[in-house]
């Protein structure tokens, strides 16, 4: 390559800058737009347009190209997915949407020998559909192609570390290391399916609970993450407590909002052992566990409290099933398993007493 053509290429950059950087923003947006529906599996979407130095050595190296329209990479996007399948969900909706250059495409993945290591992603060479390229707005991008890489979390890992370590082939590395990246690559390969495994079994148990809490046979509903979360959906007794407590204390509810895992410690080591024996404390306790949150809470800094979830109920259920037990002894027992911002003896002891007292108050 002559260093006139390198250098026109250059220029042909410098002008198009301004329509490169266009480019990036439009297919970063439809990309975000387009993968919507699966943002629960996604990690990121990122972009980058090739600087001018690394654009220079690219030419240089390659010595194959005329006009900058020739290189396919100039603008990059990355689709980082947590779950390995989900890059053949993110595959399908990219080929749907983009016009794709199969030719400069190539899927890594299956490209590997067996006997080489590594752990790959799938390249896509793109340009706009042709309905999208004969929008007015895109007029001046339509032409150009870029490059979408969609691999998972782990293989993101790998291939960072990798190219931080420079071993690109099997034989790169000093015989002594190949057979620890073999081994490396199976076991990132193994973790990959086994998050997806898990990630299915979860929605495999979220269904049974599903099932049990709709048939109401609740008493072997193990107390987790999980089952409280969809205990929380499906029960309307903890919305009601929860919506009049913030009514009373005139906070909002946000009825949305994630189950801590806290909570679990709490109700566990509060004597609860399976999501019946919770439902039928809510409906027996109901108006005590109003009352005592209404009046915990304003005896409490209510800069602690610029909105509640519906967890409220389960916490004051605890303090209910705590102040039961009378004894301040057992009481500071069973609190020191809680997740609590506390840790000297008298701090306990304060807690203690100040639930007792608290449920008292309520039933003088």
């Amino acid at each position: 390559m002559t260093d006139n053509v390198q250098n026109n290429i250059l220029n042909e950059y410098d002008n198009s800058l301004r329509i490169l950087q266009k480019l990036e923003a439009k297919v970063k947006e439809l990309l975000n737009d387009l993968l919507e529906p699966n943002k629960a599996n996604i990690h990121t979407i990122s972009s980058r347009i090739k600087l001018k130095d690394s654009l220079s050595k690219k030419i240089e190296r390659k010595n194959k190209y005329s006009y900058l329209r020739d290189i396919t990479d100039i603008v990059g996007f990355r689709v980082i997915t947590l779950y390995a399948d989900t890059v053949d969900e993110v595959a399908k909706i990219i080929e749907s949407e983009f016009n794709i250059d199969e030719q400069n495409s190539i899927d890594k993945r299956k490209a590997l020998e067996p006997n080489s290591f590594g752990y790959l992603s799938l390249h896509y060479v793109a340009s706009l559909s042709d309905n999208r390229g004969q929008l007015p707005e895109n007029t001046l991008i339509s032409d150009f192609r870029f490059e979408i890489q969609i691999r998972s979390n782990l293989q993101h890992i790998w291939a960072e570390i990798e190219h931080q370590l420079g071993y690109k082939s099997k034989n790169s590395p000093p015989q002594p290391i190949q057979r620890r990246f073999y081994r490396l690559a199976g076991l990132l390969e193994l973790a990959d399916e086994e998050f997806k495994h898990i990630r299915n079994d979860i929605e495999e148990y979220k269904g049974q609970i599903e099932d049990s809490i709709n048939q109401n046979n609740l008493n072997n509903v193990r107390i987790d993450i999980e089952s409280i979360k969809e205990f929380i959906q499906r029960e309307p007794l903890v919305k009601q407590i929860s919506k009049t407590i913030s009514t009373k204390i005139n906070v909002p509810l946000h009825e949305n909002q994630g189950v801590e895992s806290d909570i679990i410690e709490r109700l566990i080591f509060s004597g609860f052992s399976n999501i019946e024996e919770i439902k039928i404390d809510l409906e027996q306790y109901r108006d005590k566990i109003i009352d005592f949150a209404v009046l915990w809470i304003s005896g409490s800094n209510r800069n602690n409290f610029s909105f509640i979830t519906c967890e409220v109920a389960f916490i004051y259920l605890c303090y209910i099933k705590l102040a039961l037990i009378g004894d301040v002894p057992d009481i500071i027992y069973r609190l020191k398993f809680f997740p609590l911002n506390i840790g000297t003896e008298e701090q306990f002891k304060q807690l203690a007493a100040r639930i007792l007292k608290t449920y008292k108050d309520i039933n003088p």
